[in-house]
């Protein structure tokens, strides 16, 4: 990569904003940052994305302050171009421009990512599956991808780390942000053992949008998806339709009849795989990876109806590498002084506006519950409707189904319920 390459990334992601999709429009016509940065005509656009204006803007000078402050916290980069950047990123439908890391950067494309997601609210049965299916998968050669969020997420990337394996944790917040405060010593162990990735830069502003929009990255590296517990509208459920949009083998842990799992036992329901041990998946996985995941390292392993009280194999114990207690070291060390506040986008997309929580996403919401006042409406009739971009809009959609104002309806339709 060119030395200036690396500066034309963040002049390109501080104009455009976050999961925009405008990107795959860059990427699949330009070869380089470079030749975007370079050009004047963006009339091929056709006047979608508000961020045109900017990209017309050739300053960079927000760019070599973001440069500088994350060689300054040490990140990894990865820009689109890099031949290190995530192969399952390349043809979603809004690529990041930029990976942020920190942490055991290994070979993205090299590993066998098994994404484990579900609740944050997890009963004690659905933490102890989770790093059970983790841990096992692991010791087969595969790497555990999640959110490392409290719950199911942390619990299967403390699975894999008890198998010394590697594990990937994408954030939805900012890189330089730890969120929930009480996974602070999980972030710590993740940067030592692990990965954490994020599309968002140091400082990045915020909107509701942000764990929705990292659902589609979580799936994305992965080449399969496992829900090991989500209940009705569980934000797990956004994954799995993002597995599903993604092409990428979804398999669900069928539980106990209940509220706890009734959104895997839902997918069920309608023909997504089951998976009763570890094995389900790691024998579909080595058909295509026969090199990398080796089933046959493993006797047996423990199948749903021994998860009752406690694992056939292993007791859940305390874990001073994830539980919660104070951690005397902070997150970044940086040997320069930090700007005094972190660069803001010079123009926001309509995909990406990202002022604060509340009024950017009230906003897309209200037009949507607006435009549905009087009758059920497509995803297209939508789109038409409210000006709100395909990708922003599937995501509003799916939070205000799981918020209750929405619901699917027949003919791909959706309707207000309140």
């Amino acid at each position: 990569m060119e030395p200036n390459e690396q500066l034309y990334a963040f002049w390109l992601q501080l104009a455009c904003g976050i999961a925009n999709h405008v990107y795959l429009h860059l990427f699949t016509h330009f070869s380089s940052f470079r030749e975007i940065y370079e050009c004047e005509d963006f009339s091929f656009l056709n006047g979608k994305y508000r961020c045109v204006t900017a990209l017309r803007d050739k300053n960079l000078d927000q760019a070599y302050e973001l440069q500088k402050r994350c060689k300054s916290m040490q990140l990894h980069v990865i820009p689109y171009y890099d031949e290190r950047y995530p192969k399952g990123l390349r043809l979603i439908y809004a690529p990041p421009a930029i990976l942020y890391g920190i942490g055991q950067l290994h070979d993205l494309n090299e590993m066998v990512g098994v994404a484990v997601v579900g609740t944050r609210r997890p009963t004690e049965y659905g933490m102890q599956i989770a790093e059970d299916f983790a841990f096992y998968m692991t010791l087969c050669g595969a790497s555990i991808v999640s959110g490392l969020a409290i719950g199911i997420d942390v619990s299967a990337h403390r699975g894999a780390i008890k198998a010394d394996g590697y594990t990937v944790a994408v954030l939805g917040t900012p890189i330089d942000e730890i969120y929930p405060k009480e996974n602070t010593r999980a972030f710590h162990t993740l940067y030592q053992r692990g990965l954490v990735l994020s599309e968002m830069y140091p400082g990045c502003p915020r909107s509701r949008m942000d764990f929705p929009h990292r659902n589609r990255l979580i799936s994305g590296i992965s080449q399969a998806v496992l829900i090991a517990e989500a209940p009705e509208g569980s934000g797990a459920l956004i994954t799995a339709k993002d597995a599903i949009t993604q092409v990428r083998p979804l398999y669900a842990i069928p539980g106990a009849l209940g509220d706890a799992h009734a959104g895997t036992n839902q997918l069920i329901k309608k023909g997504v795989r089951v998976a009763t041990e570890a094995r389900d998946i790691l024998n579909d996985l080595s058909l295509s990876f026969p090199t990398k995941i080796h089933p046959e390292y493993l006797f047996s392993t423990p199948r749903i109806y021994a998860y009752g009280n406690q694992s056939p194999v292993r007791k859940m114990t305390n874990d001073p590498l994830f539980d919660d207690s104070p951690y005397p070291e902070p997150v970044f060390e940086s040997p320069e002084p930090e700007p005094a506040s972190a660069p803001a986008p010079k123009q926001k997309s309509p995909e990406t506006e990202t002022p604060q929580q509340e009024s950017f996403a009230g906003t897309n919401a209200e037009k949507i519950l607006h435009a549905l006042r009087e009758r059920p409406l497509t995803a297209d009739e939508l789109t038409a409707e409210t000006g709100i971009g395909v990708a922003d809009l599937l995501a509003e959609l799916t939070i205000l189904e799981i918020e209750g104002s929405v619901k699917s309806a027949a003919g791909n339709r959706f309707t207000r319920t309140k």
